[in-house]
């Protein structure tokens, strides 16, 4: 009996032992299979932050050359505007008799350009504007204006010269036979000529990326808070590092030129078989 027991005893105790420790190396290598995978995430990481990095180095110093922005003047800008007059119906543009010209000043106009390469920012940030807005740049609107200078001028044609000449005494002189009543002749033409003179004045900021997060910076680069105060930590354009070899090639416009363009579009789309007409140089 005794020995029957002892037999039992040691069939028994080997199958509880080694089952455990079978079971045991089995779920082991699952657990250092999942330490292994977290250890690389981290590296995942760390190639997604590198590739971020770049892209926003990029766009602060490309995007904004290519983004639509706004120019505000707070201070006086000059304004000239011309209108053609008529005492009879123009069917050609020697119909025309004369010319109203109006001198007046604006204030807190806002200016846009649309089509922004990268020159046309460089041209504001340089405040570089030659006599009157450039055909880039849109008015938008502005808080007043008024105008306290007037005066006509007799248009002249000679050849495919038009000019445009003081009145003399006789068209001045209602009782002569040359005398030009232009206070009571009428507009003519599609539309008139206005040119706000930018170029004696400078800008009191710039709005960068007008479609969308609208950042305002001052000629200098440095964005301005609600107040119009600069932040000296936050200097989004460093306008001392611009290439002028890659921005300096931009549009600027004179007073005559624009007048002469003027004249040119009114030809081409009231005067089509005027076509050789334009606007002599010098002309009023």
């Amino acid at each position: 009996m005794v020995v029957k027991k002892s037999a039992k005893s040691v069939k028994k105790s080997p199958a509880k032992k080694s089952a455990p420790k079978k079971k045991q190396a089995i779920t082991q290598k699952p657990t250092a299979k999942k330490a292994i995978k977290k250890v690389v995430k981290p590296a995942a990481k760390k190639k997604t932050t590198t590739k971020s990095a770049p892209k926003k180095s990029t766009k602060l110093e490309k995007d904004y050359f290519k983004l639509p922005f706004e120019v505000y003047y707070s201070e006086c800008v000059g304004v000239t505007q011309y209108e053609f007059k008529s005492d009879i119906k123009t069917t050609r543009f020697a119909d025309v008799k004369a010319v109203h010209m109006e001198q007046g000043r604006s204030w807190g106009a806002l200016f846009s350009c649309d089509k922004n390469k990268g020159p046309e920012l460089y041209c504001c940030l340089m405040d570089s504007h030659d006599e009157v807005d450039p055909s880039w740049l849109s008015f938008q609107e502005e808080d007043d204006i008024s105008f306290n200078y007037g005066c006509d001028y007799a248009v002249k044609v000679k050849g495919n010269e038009i000019k445009f000449v003081s009145l003399t005494e006789e068209q001045e002189d209602e009782d002569a036979e040359e005398f030009l009543n232009v206070s009571d002749m009428d507009y003519c033409c599609s539309y008139a000529f206005m040119a706000y003179e930018i170029g004696e004045t400078c800008p009191d900021y710039i709005i960068l990326d007008a479609g969308d997060s609208r950042i305002k910076i001052d000629l200098d680069g440095y964005e301005l808070d609600d107040e119009n105060n600069r932040i000296k930590s936050r200097r989004i354009i460093n306008t001392e590092d611009l290439d002028h070899e890659k921005y300096g090639n931009y549009e600027t416009l004179e007073l005559w030129d624009a007048k002469s363009e003027w004249v040119k579009s009114i030809i081409k789309k009231d005067f089509p078989k005027d076509k050789n007409l334009s606007l002599a140089w010098p002309s009023e």
